[in-house]
């Protein structure tokens, strides 16, 4: 039975954790949801907190992955990130953030730190 797209989204998230890991991240949550707003990873670089978003394309038939992290999605990353600091106590002037982009085309893996 074919996965559905929750599945192979979180199968794709496990991925870029697994490489992020690779690099020195701890992944602290994956997928912190709020009614309003989502972070795909969130993981300890250094001092630096850090919120990812994973997009995924089988193929370019639909454009690269980066490409779809629109303004509007890059604005629910930043609410996500507001709630998981306010939630675990954490100043947003006070503690160093950092929004990250993983785009996945087929099997090709590209990391943007501070993406936006």
């Amino acid at each position: 039975m074919p996965e559905n797209k929750r599945e192979l989204g979180t199968r794709k998230e496990k991925i870029a954790g697994a490489y992020l890991e690779e690099k020195g991240h701890r992944i602290l949550e994956y997928n912190f949801r709020t009614r309003m707003a989502e972070a795909d990873l969130i993981s300890l670089d250094g001092d630096t907190y850090v919120f990812t978003e994973v997009k995924y394309r089988r193929d370019a038939s639909q454009g690269h992955p980066l490409e779809a992290v629109t303004s509007g999605k890059q604005r629910k990353i930043r609410m996500a990130a507001l709630y998981y600091l306010e939630d675990h106590d954490l100043s947003p002037d006070m503690t160093k953030i950092r929004f990250d982009v993983v785009g996945i085309l087929g099997e090709e893996l590209t990391h943007v730190e501070n993406a936006f």
